[in-house]
């Protein structure tokens, strides 16, 4: 063990938390400490320090707020829950990861981005996706020239089976603001800035609740991308990276992948690159891949330990201003497209 650990709050005690935490046990020894984890739950708190190893738990964010061992909290609440439980902990003089997105509102976004700034806290959203080797890979190819100059990016996330939080109003529900958004986090990855022109249709099986989105976005320097999400249909969760002299192909799953083919100009086949998780209890995980959320997890000790930053230059958070502009312009485009 570091003699110099992360010291990890925890806010919520549901699932995505639960696969965070199996995947901090891979790399605890590196330099990590579970120190606390809240619930409003006190009972459910209680069960998953115990299942988890962390030091205690509280029944109330208050407290975890305020104990002064925490060094930076994981916030894996509802996405409404978000920008009040940032604020609560930037305010206690907190580090904070907090699940994307970050807020549903710009507003909010900008407030808690503007109050991380003037504490100099570490704040990052959490694109988990931009951590994992195939993005690192692919955008190195990118950046050597491997395919040319970049012209378009077609990305796309579907599930005709979604989780049920995804088609509630009132825990946020939105196929754009569960899944919708990795497809955003990709092109702000690769393109790195804003685009001129939005356009966007939607879908809706309820008020505020969207199903189906499709997004274009048009970019200076002749580049365009085309994004869709989906809760009805099914379709390979990839990517296409196209440019002048070849492609990339991030194959499913896009949210968390472990696959890309490449093909340059010249080649007569694409050549494909994999990637290994480790397998250490691969059983206990809830959710696919997640493992690799260890990713995430060493890229905030280099930040905090070694580079001694308080923002991520991998997921800045000038990119997640970016994304939240760009979301608050796709939802007032299709805010008004419900046809029930």
């Amino acid at each position: 063990m570091s003699s110099d650990p992360l010291r990890w709050g925890f806010c919520c005690a549901g699932r995505i938390a639960s696969d965070f935490s199996l995947a901090m046990d891979n790399v605890l020894s590196n330099g990590h400490h579970k120190v606390a984890v809240a619930a409003r739950d006190s009972s459910k708190a209680e069960e998953f320090a115990k299942s988890h190893n962390f030091g205690r738990s509280y029944g109330s964010y208050e407290e975890l707020a305020e104990d002064s061992e925490v060094e930076i909290v994981y916030v894996s609440s509802l996405h409404p829950q978000h920008y009040e439980l940032c604020r609560l902990f930037l305010e206690n003089g907190k580090n904070v990861l907090c699940e994307k997105p970050l807020t549903m509102q710009l507003k909010h976004t900008e407030d808690l981005v503007a109050l991380a700034r003037e504490k100099k806290l570490f704040f990052m959203e959490g694109f988990w996706s931009r951590f994992f080797s195939v993005y690192e890979s692919v955008k190195r190819h990118i950046e050597n020239g491997d395919i040319g100059e970049v012209k378009q990016i077609h990305a796309h996330v579907h599930s005709a089976n979604p989780i049920e939080r995804m088609t509630k109003a009132d825990l946020g529900g939105s196929v754009w603001f569960g899944v919708g958004v990795y497809t955003l986090n990709l092109v702000d990855f690769i393109y790195n800035s804003c685009p001129l022109e939005v356009s966007c249709h939607a879908h809706h099986f309820a008020p505020k609740v969207d199903q189906d989105v499709a997004v274009c976005l048009k970019y200076g320097g002749g580049r365009l991308a085309l994004l869709s999400s989906s809760m009805t249909s099914v379709r390979p969760n990839n990517a296409l990276i196209c440019g002048t002299d070849g492609y990339i192909e991030i194959k499913s799953r896009l949210v968390c992948p472990l696959e890309y083919e490449i093909f340059k100009k010249g080649d007569t086949e694409t050549t494909r690159h994999s990637f290994d998780l480790t397998k250490f209890r691969e059983k206990e995980y809830f959710y696919g891949n997640c493992a690799g959320f260890c990713y995430q997890i060493e890229h905030i000790r280099k930040c905090l330990r070694y580079l001694k930053v308080t923002e991520s230059p991998v997921m800045t958070l000038d990119s997640s201003l970016r994304m939240a502009r760009i979301t608050d312009t796709v939802v007032k485009q299709i805010s008004g497209s419900f046809e029930g």
